[in-house]
C-alpha cells in the first residue's frame, strides 16, 4: 500500500469508489480540482489498483477538503487516517483555515485532528413535483445577466471574505452550466450525472428574497423534470424555507467544519454550497 498524487486515469476508479461509499462526485469536477491543485489530490494503491482517495481545493486563505472516500472492502485498515494525515500535515501548515462538510459517522474522526462544527448543512431534492407557478419569457431575460462574472467575484467576496475566483469560475464552465445574475444574487447549476441536476453554488445577500424565489422558480423551469439536489446551510432559514416552499426534501445531513482561525463565512448568504 502506498500513498501518491492521484492522475486522471484514476477518475473512473473513483467514480466507482464513490457510488459504493454513497458520496457524490462528478467527473468534470474531479478533473478540474486534479488541474488546479495536483499536488493537493492523493489516492491510496494496492497493487496499482486505486483504493482510496483525498482531494483539496485551495483559495486565497483557505482550503476545502473534499472526496475523502476508502473502497468499502479496505475501510477500518487505517488507509483514510493516512491520507487524511498525508493531506491535511500539507494544507494546514499553509492555509490559515481548512474546511470539510463530514459525514455525521466521521464527525469525531475530524474533531481529533482539531475540526471544530460550525453550520449544519442539508441536502435537499427535488424530483420535478413543484407547485404552480408563472414564469415569463421576460422573466427569463431578467435572470440572464450579462455581469455574472462581476457579480459572483463581488458577492462570493462579502461571503467568503476572500478572493475564490481562480477556481469557481472554471467550475461554472460547462457545457451544461445555466447561470443566473441579479443585483444582489447569482446562481449556477449543472448536469452532474444521467439522473440529475445539482444546483450551486447560489448566493444571495440577506435582504433580497425576491431575487432568491425569481431563481428557484428559473432553475426549475429550464431544468424541466430532472431531479435537482442542492446542499443547504441549515441556519439560513429563508433558503431552507424557499426549498421546502418549492416542495424540495431533506434526503440528509452533513456538518461544515473548520479547522483554525479564519473562517468569516455569511452563512445567511448562502443559498446552496458548490459541489
Amino acid at each position: 500500500m502506498y500513498i501518491g498524487w492521484l492522475k486522471y486515469v484514476d477518475v473512473p476508479e473513483l467514480i466507482k469508489i464513490a457510488e459504493d461509499v454513497g458520496w457524490l462526485l462528478d467527473g468534470y469536477h474531479v478533473k478540474l480540482m486534479m488541474m488546479h491543485a495536483p499536488h493537493l489530490c492523493y489516492g491510496a494503491y494496492e497493487e496499482g489498483v486505486l483504493v482510496g482517495a483525498v482531494m483539496a481545493v485551495e483559495f486565497e486563505r483557505s482550503a476545502m477538503i473534499k472526496y475523502f472516500m476508502v473502497k468499502p472492502s479496505h475501510q477500518k485498515q487505517g488507509i483514510g487516517r493516512r491520507l487524511f494525515n498525508t493531506l491535511f500535515g500539507v494544507l494546514k501548515d499553509e492555509h490559515p483555515s481548512v474546511y470539510l462538510h463530514a459525514n455525521p459517522h466521521l464527525i469525531s474522526f475530524f474533531e481529533k485532528s482539531g475540526f471544530k462544527s460550525v453550520m449544519e448543512v442539508g441536502r435537499f431534492l427535488n424530483v420535478g413535483k413543484v407547485p404552480p407557478f408563472s414564469f415569463t419569457n421576460a422573466q427569463a431575460k431578467e435572470l440572464d445577466g450579462g455581469n455574472f462574472d462581476a457579480t459572483i467575484r463581488k458577492i462570493d467576496f462579502e461571503t467568503f471574505g476572500e478572493d475564490r475566483m481562480g477556481f469557481m469560475l472554471d467550475e461554472m464552465e460547462r457545457n451544461s452550466s445555466l447561470k443566473f445574475a441579479l443585483p444582489n444574487s447569482f446562481q449556477h447549476s449543472s448536469v452532474i450525472n444521467a439522473r440529475g441536476v445539482y444546483l450551486g453554488p447560489w448566493q444571495c445577500r440577506e435582504g433580497f428574497d425576491d431575487e432568491a424565489e425569481k431563481m428557484m422558480q428559473g432553475v426549475l423551469y429550464f431544468r424541466g423534470l430532472k431531479k435537482v439536489l442542492a446542499d443547504v446551510p441549515l441556519g439560513n432559514k429563508r433558503a431552507v424555507k424557499l426549498f421546502e416552499d418549492y416542495h424540495f426534501q431533506q434526503k440528509g445531513t452533513f456538518l461544515h467544519m473548520c479547522y483554525g482561525d479564519f473562517h468569516p463565512v455569511k452563512f445567511e448568504n448562502i443559498y446552496a454550497f458548490s459541489l
